[in-house]
């Protein structure tokens, strides 16, 4: 039986499962009890039942299957050293799954003053601003934004299909050797929680990177808001 903490009872409904697949108690490819053992059990109405496990299908936690009952989805886990500069697309593709992009716009407006400096324009000259979500196998994994100079691309700057690096390479002639890097861990934000499909108290890794070309110039500055619930980055470290 579900406990009210004035929270809508299929937040806590959600909660709940979500906490039981993350613990393990439900294992990825079970089968998931009836609707009505699960509404008799958390004391809820099948209707509130229902809206949770939409939200949990939405996050890619669960899968219908017509005819036959809900499973327990097994979660992509995507591993990489983050001594390594790679693509999003390159790194989902080495894991066997399928790349694919949403939600992708862009703009060309002036630079605030942080995106200036980090490639390295004066305040006000402009930019492209693409904002995108990455998914692995159909499931949002990576929230993108990046910025590229106006100057570098001229006016030949268009929509790409999948990795920036590639599209740089083929399209410009530009080929990002480098990167400098930061990581950050990321507290509760609404946009990016809904980009992603994950809920308020799910873990969110920013990557934000300065990429350079083999001549030192400052190319791209991108931010990659990672769902650090499928992702699990290592770091190779040597003694001299």
């Amino acid at each position: 039986m579900l406990m009210s903490d004035k929270k809508p009872l299929y937040e806590l409904a959600l909660n709940k499962m979500e906490e039981l697949i993350k613990t393990g108690v439900w294992k990825e490819g079970i089968k998931l009890p009836s609707e009505a053992s699960l509404s008799k059990e958390f004391g809820i109405s099948r209707a509130t039942l229902r809206e949770a496990m939409r939200i949990m299908e939405d996050e890619g936690l669960i899968a219908k299957q017509q005819g036959v009952g809900t499973f327990v989805r097994k979660r992509p886990v995507i591993r990489s050293g983050l001594e390594e500069l790679f693509s999003v697309t390159a790194l989902i593709k080495r894991q066997g799954m399928k790349p694919g992009t949403k939600d992708f716009t862009f703009y060309r407006l002036p630079a605030i003053e942080s995106e200036a400096r980090n490639l390295k324009l004066a305040t006000g000259e402009e930019i492209y601003k693409v904002e995108r979500v990455r998914t692995a196998d159909d499931i949002p994994v990576v929230y993108c934004i990046d910025r590229l100079p106006v100057e570098i691309l001229r006016d030949n700057f268009s929509g790409f299909e999948q990795s920036m690096f590639a599209y740089l390479e083929k399209e410009h002639n530009i080929k990002i050797t480098y990167a400098i890097s930061n990581i950050k861990v990321v507290r509760h934000d609404a946009i990016i929680e809904k980009k992603l499909n994950v809920g308020e108290n799910s873990s969110i890794l920013l990557l934000e990177q300065i990429h350079y070309d083999d001549n030192n110039r400052p190319i791209l500055y991108s931010s990659n808001y990672f769902n650090a619930d499928k992702f699990d980055f290592y770091i190779i470290r040597k003694r001299d």
